[in-house]
């Protein structure tokens, strides 16, 4: 591989933080399912340990939750290429939301930082998560989401 190839790939996997994050804060659950391949796997942050299976399973997470304003401030993103068709990476994530009002400007409730072991694959000529393992470190100020336990159908895996 050559540098210029290396580059290229750690280019477009270390865009897909920031794609992820865009999508997420605008609402777009159609373009934010296809950054993954068709069997990705999505853990969340305030959640881990119940990975979600699947395209249509990550796309509901976002898709089925009440409105909220959010913003995701992603930083520290480092792309490891493993091979012309892999890599992995990891990054940090700031998670500011509102859950009453969904209207800008609002006080957020809080501040949450964790971040985000990620595994990438050339999928089709296209760069797309293989999985996605997000964990929380620190907050401050508002409540941890305390989220029931996922089903496995909820999960993908039914």
């Amino acid at each position: 591989m050559t540098p210029e190839q290396r580059l290229l790939i750690e280019q477009a996997c270390g865009k897909l933080p920031l794609l992820f994050a865009h999508y997420a804060d605008i609402g777009d659950h159609a373009a934010l399912k296809d950054l993954f391949t068709a069997d990705g796997t999505y853990d969340r942050p305030f959640q881990p340990g119940y990975p979600f299976h699947g395209r249509d399973a990550i796309q509901s997470i976002f898709r089925d939750r009440p409105p909220i304003l959010v913003r995701h401030i992603v930083t520290n993103v480092l792309v490891e290429v493993v091979s012309e068709t892999k890599a992995r990476g990891t990054n940090y994530v700031t998670m500011l939301s509102n859950h009453a009002n969904t209207e800008m400007p609002q006080e957020a409730g809080g501040i949450f930082v964790g971040g985000f072991a990620d595994e990438y694959v050339l999928d089709a000529g296209t760069w797309r998560f293989a999985s996605r393992a997000g964990h929380l470190a620190l907050h401050q100020g508002g409540t941890i989401p305390a989220f029931p336990p996922p089903t496995d159908e909820a999960r993908g895996l039914k």
